[in-house]
This record gives C-alpha cells, sequence and structure tokens, in this order.
C-alpha cells in the first residue's frame, strides 16, 4: 500500500500552498503523485525530497524555470551542481551589473542633491521652484545637452521606422507623452528618465534599468519587462494588461491604480511596492514577494495572503 503525505499536510510542512504544489506539478517540478483508495494524494518521502529541493533553490534566486533545467539533469547528476553554480554565479554577475548601475544613479543624483543645497543655501529674490529647478539644470548643461541630443535622435529614427535600441542609455531622459510602441529597449538604461503617458505597447524591456523613472499613465500593453529594475519607479495609473514582468525587480514601486490585468509577475520582487487600488485579475504571482507591499483596495479575483516567512511568497486563501 502506498504511503506518504496528504498534499494539506506536505503545504503545512514546507510552507506553501496547496495550489502552489499544483503548480508545481503543472510546471513538470514535482511528477504526478499516486492516490490512496480515497482518490487523495499521496505524496512520498522521494517527493518531499524533491520539495525540498524546489524551495532551496529558489532560496538561492533561482527561477522555476532553472529548478526545472537542474532537475532534468538528475538529482544526482555530477553535472547538476555544476550547472547549479553557473546559474548563481549568473545571478551575481547580473546584482553586480545592477548595482553599477544604480551606483551610477546614486553619484548623479549626489550630485544634483549637493548642488540643489547651494542653490537654496544662496539668498534668491524668489525661490520658486521653477527657478530653482531652471538654475539646476543650468549647472549640468553638457549632460542635459548630450542626453537630449540622444533622445531626439532616438525619436527621428524611431519616426524613420527603426525599432531596435537595446542598450541604448537614456537616463534622465524627457520622453513624456511620446509614441515608442512595439520598440526594443532590452538592456536600455533608463534610470530617472521620464515616460509619463508614453505610449510603450509590446515594447521589450527585458533586463532593462528603469529605477527611478516616472511612468505614470504609461501605456504598456502586452509589454516585456522581464528581469527588468523598477526600483522605486512610479507606475501610477499606468495600464500594463498582459505585460510580462517575470522575475523583474519593483522593490518600492509605486503601482497605484495600475491596470495589471493578465499580468505575468510570477518570481517578481514586489518588497514594500505601493498597489493600492491596482487591477490584480487574472495576475500570475506564483513565486513573487510581496513583503511589506501595500495591497489596499487592489481588485482581485481572490484574497491575497502574503506569507512573511522566508522569501514571503504569496498564497492565495484557500
Amino acid at each position: 500500500m502506498t504511503t506518504g503525505l496528504l498534499i494539506g499536510q506536505l503545504a503545512t510542512k514546507f510552507g506553501v500552498s496547496p495550489q502552489a504544489i499544483r503548480y508545481y506539478e503543472q510546471l513538470g517540478l514535482l511528477n504526478q503523485p499516486d492516490r490512496n483508495r480515497s482518490g487523495y494524494r499521496l505524496y512520498t518521502l522521494a517527493a518531499q525530497d524533491r520539495l525540498q529541493i524546489i524551495r532551496s533553490a529558489q532560496n538561492l534566486g533561482l527561477s522555476l524555470h532553472e529548478i526545472k533545467e537542474l532537475l532534468e539533469l538528475g538529482e544526482h547528476s555530477p553535472d547538476a551542481p555544476r550547472r547549479m553554480q553557473e546559474m548563481v554565479q549568473a545571478h551575481l554577475d547580473e546584482l553586480d551589473e545592477q548595482l553599477e548601475a544604480l551606483t551610477h544613479t546614486r553619484q548623479q543624483l549626489g550630485r544634483q542633491g549637493e548642488q540643489l543645497q547651494q542653490l537654496i543655501s544662496v539668498d534668491l529674490p524668489v525661490q520658486s521652484l521653477l527657478k530653482i529647478l531652471a538654475a539646476l539644470e543650468d549647472h549640468n548643461p553638457v549632460e542635459a545637452v548630450v542626453e537630449d541630443d540622444i533622445s531626439r535622435g532616438m525619436l527621428a529614427k524611431y519616426a524613420a521606422g527603426e525599432r531596435h535600441f537595446s542598450g541604448i542609455k537614456l537616463i534622465g531622459a524627457k520622453l513624456n507623452g511620446t509614441l515608442l510602441s512595439y520598440a526594443n529597449f532590452n538592456r536600455a538604461e533608463l534610470m530617472l528618465a521620464s515616460l509619463n503617458e508614453t505610449a510603450l505597447e509590446q515594447c521589450t524591456f527585458r533586463e532593462a534599468h528603469l529605477s527611478g523613472a516616472d511612468m505614470i499613465g504609461a501605456y504598456l500593453k502586452d509589454a516585456d519587462l522581464s528581469h527588468a529594475v523598477l526600483i522605486g519607479t512610479d507606475l501610477s495609473e499606468a495600464t500594463l494588461a498582459g505585460a510580462s514582468l517575470i522575475g523583474s525587480n519593483l522593490g518600492g514601486a509605486c503601482l497605484c491604480e495600475a491596470d495589471l490585468r493578465g499580468a505575468n509577475l510570477s518570481e517578481a520582487l514586489l518588497m514594500g511596492a505601493n498597489l493600492e487600488g491596482a487591477d490584480l485579475r487574472g495576475v500570475n504571482l506564483f513565486g513573487s514577494n510581496l513583503i511589506d507591499a501595500n495591497l489596499k483596495d487592489v481588485i482581485v479575483d481572490e484574497p491575497i495572503l502574503v506569507d512573511t516567512s522566508s522569501m514571503g511568497y504569496p498564497q492565495p486563501v484557500p
């Protein structure tokens, strides 16, 4: 007679939901279990060991796709540990790139902060925001001109039919209200850029850096932002219906009133993100981290319970 744990017992033991276990089965990470005479799933010790591998690998930062690749190599294969080391190193390299980009952004903002402090310490006749900001821009004429030239050049190429802008550097660029749909911005640097109400339908931003960008009301329907860095990005009232945000970093981002219907946020980092009033119907949140996120008044198909233990994976309430 087959012995093992029922799905509820297995879920409790490993701190996951029964829905997550079924999802692992759908992806092929877990084999379909045997059933007892009453028809209930029974998970053997082998299945429990496999689930332990999945959870531990997730804590290493590996995606479910990467974990599946490791399991397909074989749990006892000598190639599996070497491949796992390569995956971890790739994630470390990616983090180093993100840190470098964020350091550059921090240095730029730090210089502007110092200049702002100098400006407001001067006894100007009228210290209006307009005059202070204009004076601040005057302190960076070279950078402003260079970035403005790049922005204008990119827009001219787009108007001429060019759509491939992979790796372009548009830090702090002002592109509000422009039409850029169907363009390729993979690995582009758009930190602190202004993209308010910009049309970006079906654009690809895979592994792009958009930290601190303003994208209020941006139209990103069916856009691909997989593994993009969007730390502190303002996406209030943005349309992200059907968008792919797999593995993206949205820590501290603002998504108030955003339309995320049918978006894929699996394995995304949303720690401290503000999702107040966002439409999350049909959203895939498996493996995403929602610790300290503001979920007030979100529109969902079913309530979301955030697991604050370990990596904090969100679990639908049964």
